[in-house]
């Protein structure tokens, strides 16, 4: 029987056993990825990641309870089960912003703006309610060349909503243009996934410069870390993406690196309906790869080619807990689709 060697082999057997995974007792979701050996080491069989909220001894199962070790899907294909305890954070960490000279200057203590500065807008301005958050590269429209840069839907909210540098009542820096919360699944991945009521989360947004904000004000680079290569492209075709050393800098906590550990999270959002994201991430020696304020953060390898592969959301207001490294788990989209769906390049 043919082992599953890709991420787009690992999705046909998911969507090949939905029922079954759905019925799974205490189901959190699914991911992709290696299973797990003793510990929290990936080993490099490909697996379908099942998370609960408590792993049991199978001693303690009734037999009709028991999930198998594999799982087999279309054309004979098979892969590893690996169960994962996690749950729900039934509280909020609070994870302490950054205090040092590169925070200062993604804040605003710098005569330029660049790719992870501080961005905000108006939430209530006679109440003086703002929000922040973190502007993830420069780009152009592909339709007329306008520059203007990348970040999260949450952070850009809506065509027309200005955005200001490093606070709301400093400098108008952009209008929002474009913003995509949700895509359908087979709009995303195409025909591997094509479920009802099924959605991925892009959670993006390109807001075009103001009119009147200098361009000799602005750095193309990555604040602390330079220049970036060209966008890499995550394959469905391989498994190369489990494992990647990433890192990524946002206004609240600077510069943190992490690894890439599944693809393809399956969950329930808010909405009740079942929601997919692309990226898992792992920040490193157990340090938090992100907090509020760094969403729109752009994901880049960490080696000599900064290559980009994807954009922060989110995470910790969902995350797993077991008291191991679920705990630091961050959300992110690949960067190739999103530079598609919103016609930009970098």
């Amino acid at each position: 029987m043919p082992e599953a060697q890709s991420l787009k082999d690992l999705m046909r057997i998911r969507v090949h056993n939905r029922e079954f995974l759905d019925s799974i007792n205490g189901n959190l979701g699914t991911a992709l990825g290696f299973k797990k050996r003793t510990g929290q080491a990936l080993s490099k069989e490909p697996a379908i990641i099942v998370f609960v909220p408590l792993k049991i001894n199978p001693k303690w199962i009734p037999g009709a309870q028991l999930i198998p070790k594999r799982l087999e899907g279309p054309d004979e294909l098979s892969c590893a089960l690996d169960v994962v305890e996690g749950g729900q954070a039934e509280t909020e960490k609070d994870v302490p912003p950054a205090v040092d000279e590169l925070a200062e200057r993604l804040r605003g203590w710098d005569d330029q703006v660049w790719a992870g500065s501080q961005i905000a807008h108006w939430v209530d301005q006679e109440q003086g309610r703002y929000s922040i958050g973190t502007l993830g590269v420069f780009a152009r429209s592909r339709n007329d060349g306008t520059l203007g840069f990348l970040t999260n839907q949450h952070v850009g909210i809506e065509p027309g909503k200005s955005l200001f540098h490093p606070v709301p009542w400093g400098t108008h820096l952009s209008m929002t243009e474009r913003v995509i919360e949700y895509v359908e699944d087979q709009q995303w991945y195409g025909p591997l996934i094509d479920e009802p009521s099924t959605f991925v989360r892009v959670d993006c947004a390109f807001a075009r410069l103001a009119a009147g904000f200098s361009l000799s004000d602005i750095n193309l680079h990555l604040m602390g870390v330079g220049q970036l290569g060209p966008v890499k492209d995550i394959s469905l075709d391989e498994m190369s993406i489990i494992g990647q050393k990433v890192l990524r800098v946002g206004r609240t906590t600077g510069l943190r690196r992490g690894t890439v550990v599944a693809f393809g999270y399956e969950f329930i959002d808010q909405r009740d309906a079942t929601a997919y994201t692309d990226l898992l991430i792992v920040g490193n020696d157990d340090i938090p790869f992100s907090t509020h304020g760094d969403s729109g953060s752009l994901i880049v390898t960490d080696d000599g080619q900064l290559n980009p592969i994807g954009l922060l959301w989110g995470g910790w207001q969902e995350k797993l807990r077991t008291g191991h490294a679920q705990e630091n788990w961050t959300y992110g989209i690949a960067l190739s689709r999103v530079l598609d769906a919103l016609e930009i390049d970098l």
